[in-house]
């Protein structure tokens, strides 16, 4: 995978039926790149095959996008109902727009979502604060497995208004 790609080069598609292990195990290495680069010394409090699983449940289960080299995924928006799980770009990939094109493809099918993100990744704050997300509830890290403190965002009316720990 280059980080060479032009923007023009990057697709914003649906996940393959016919390569859905293959690019569930890409979003899974993107997310956890993405989270390394973005968050070092993140505990990291699950097994790779927990995680192959996990990912595995998510691309059954979620609304979810991919931004694709060609075949290489370099990043991921995950969906379910108005809580939007990950939005993950990874690095070297990153200040491309690519996580823009990813959330308004979420925003496209639900424009009222939520999520967690912790607090001391600054980037992703600002992300979200410039798309309109605020900041409603803050966390000590008592309330996730990586034990790091976090903030919940929120962007419009929203379905569900209580607090969910799923990320």
């Amino acid at each position: 995978m280059s980080a060479r790609a032009a923007e023009h080069d990057i697709v914003v598609r649906r996940p393959d039926p016919a390569r859905i292990e293959e690019e569930a195990l890409a979003a899974m290495r993107v997310q956890r790149a993405a989270m390394r680069h973005a968050l070092p010394g993140l505990r990291e409090p699950h097994s790779a095959a927990r995680d192959r699983e996990w990912i595995r449940g998510v691309f059954a289960r979620h609304s979810v996008w991919l931004a694709c080299v060609g075949s290489d995924v370099v990043g991921i928006a995950s969906r379910h109902g108005d809580w939007l799980h990950q939005l993950y770009v990874a690095p070297g990939y990153m200040g491309r727009g690519i996580g823009q094109r990813l959330l308004d493809r979420a925003l496209a099918e639900q424009p009222a979502l939520q999520l967690w993100t912790f607090s001391r990744n600054e980037g992703a704050r600002r992300f979200y604060e410039r798309n309109g997300f605020v900041a409603v509830e803050f966390g000590d890290g008592s309330g996730n497995e990586e034990c790091e403190a976090d903030v919940r965002y929120v962007k419009g009316p929203l379905a569900s208004a209580a607090p969910s720990r799923e990320k």
